[in-house]
């Protein structure tokens, strides 16, 4: 049996892995120097990529609600479907999976582990198995492969909002529907614009190239799900 073909939308999914082996090849080859985006700091990374799938769900279900569904209730109800179950996959894999997350799993499997400095009043060792509880300790998270959550997020969210587009595509009318609602389709492409550099800057900076391969992997697994079953609803 042969696997099913993409459609003509679909094969716009090859930009985001596309985007990560550019910024491989630039951070290898192109000696690029330190500058506002490779501090991790930078305002687009600590108020909009850390709080990605807020943003994410923040611009989806209006324009779910007043463009897709064009304000049906029964039509709404399926998107609302669709964006609870791409956020059940986030969710699972970078928030928690009945106790760690699938990513902070994959790290201490591949032997990393929470590292500080013992006090001398509690000289026990600590057992933390999630980052960002190992990082209210005080501690380093080191020593296994540390899958990238951006890379994953933002490829995850751009890929969703690629599907949840997709009709356009197939309307001889788009035009019309674009010119309608043309505030919230500005909102919806500069929200795929800056996951778009964010994405690049993340891999000319951030992680090591396996690191982004399987933030990648994770990122594209996500999309081949949702096509597979939320988009036949």
């Amino acid at each position: 049996m042969q696997p099913p073909s993409l459609r003509p939308h679909q094969k716009l999914a090859a930009i985001y892995p596309a985007i990560v082996v550019l910024g491989l090849l630039v951070s290898k080859l192109g000696n690029i120097p330190d500058g506002y985006f490779s501090n991790k700091r930078n305002i687009f990374n600590v108020y909009f990529v850390k709080l990605g799938w807020f943003w994410t769900t923040l611009v989806y279900l209006p324009f779910a609600y007043l463009v897709i569904s064009d304000q049906n209730v029964q039509r709404f109800g399926k998107s609302t479907v669709r964006w609870l179950m791409v956020t059940l996959y986030w969710f699972l894999l970078t928030q928690w999976a009945f106790g760690p997350s699938i990513i902070d799993r994959v790290f201490i499997a591949t032997g990393g582990a929470c590292d500080f400095v013992q006090l001398d009043e509690n000289p026990n060792p600590i057992q933390v198995f999630e980052q960002v509880a190992c990082r209210k300790q005080g501690g380093t998270w080191a020593g296994g492969h540390d899958v990238s959550g951006h890379c994953l997020l933002l490829i995850h969210s751009s890929l969703f909002f690629l599907e949840e587009l997709s009709w356009l595509w197939y309307t001889p009318s788009y035009n019309t529907i674009i010119r309608k609602s043309q505030s919230l389709f500005i909102v919806v492409g500069s929200l795929l614009g800056l996951w778009a550099w964010m994405l690049l800057m993340t891999s000319i900076y951030f992680h090591g190239h396996y690191e982004l391969l399987s933030g990648t992997l994770f990122g594209l697994f996500g999309w081949a799900l949702i096509v597979s079953t939320a988009f036949g609803c």
